[in-house]
């Protein structure tokens, strides 16, 4: 009888259900977050703020801007949690709607029944939109059926006064457009209550000189948010370190929105998809 080998074979057989244990854990783990993370899709988070908007007149106090980005139309994001964004932007009944990019994922034919999905929106002030890095593959088709169809108003480098003392201006992507933002502020004055929509985050160094909130998307928040690890930045955001919610940079607040839909993969963990309602209060 080998004495040796049945006095070892007790530890061995500890250490072999540890390590089954162990990977039997990590398997449990990982089932639990994709699973979570398959879901969470579709668990629409509706958010609202108070913020002041610096020389907003007293007559605009209390404006309503509801915010609607990257929706991506396509395979990865079924129009059910579009429409659902959609549903609850309306029952907040904006005075304004602002949609800052990314209306598809690649196919430029998405963009017509992404526009047709606005139609319960009615703000008062319209619906003002720009164009997102996915939107790029032909811009002009994207910009101009959001605007035969749904009406939207989009700013390329461009500016409105949507009520009187309030402007809003928009860049192109930073990443896959041309931005211009001495064209898109031309007009409006350093004093003027401004709501500044720019796609990519790192736009707000465009405006970080002027008081006023920024608005952008691109993030999605990371989309796939593990503790302990730092989250994933998207292209074109080289140096800048904010993935979600507000951030100061000098004058300006910008708000970076998590968005609606998903890029790459269909799963959101730890930063579920929302639509935002902001409403404006005078200084």
């Amino acid at each position: 009888m080998n004495f040796a080998k049945q006095s070892n074979s007790p530890i061995l057989s500890r250490h072999a259900a540890t390590r089954r244990g162990f990977f039997q854990l990590c398997a449990g783990v990982t089932a639990v977050a994709l699973a979570e993370g398959l879901v969470e899709p579709f668990t629409l988070e509706a958010i609202s703020h108070e913020i002041q908007l610096p020389n907003l007149p007293k007559a605009l106090d209390g404006l309503k801007v509801v915010q609607l980005t990257d929706p991506h139309r396509g395979e990865l994001t079924p129009d059910s949690i579009i429409r659902a964004a959609i549903r609850q932007a309306a029952a907040w009944q904006p005075d304004l709607v602002v949609l800052t990019g990314d209306y598809v994922r690649w196919d430029a034919a998405d963009t017509l029944p992404f526009a047709r999905l606005l139609e319960p929106l009615t703000p008062r002030l319209g619906m003002i939109g720009i164009l997102g890095n996915h939107d790029y593959e032909y811009p002009n088709r994207v910009a101009r059926t959001l605007t035969d169809v749904a009406g939207v108003r989009m700013l390329r480098n461009a500016n409105l006064e949507v009520a009187s003392g309030l402007w809003v201006s928009g860049i192109e992507d930073t990443w896959k457009g041309i931005p211009d933002p001495a064209e898109a502020l031309q007009s409006v004055s350093g004093d003027a209550a401004l709501l500044f929509l720019t796609h990519n985050p790192v736009g707000v160094r465009y405006v970080q000189d002027r008081p006023c909130i920024a608005l952008s998307g691109h993030t999605h928040g990371g989309q796939f948010r593990v503790p302990g690890i730092a989250p994933h930045f998207p292209p074109g955001m080289e140096g800048f370190a904010q993935i979600d919610g507000w951030g100061t940079y000098d004058k300006a607040r910008l708000y970076i929105s998590r968005g609606i839909g998903c890029t790459a993969y269909p799963i959101r963990l730890n930063c579920p998809p929302e639509v935002t309602l902001f409403t404006l209060r005078a200084a």
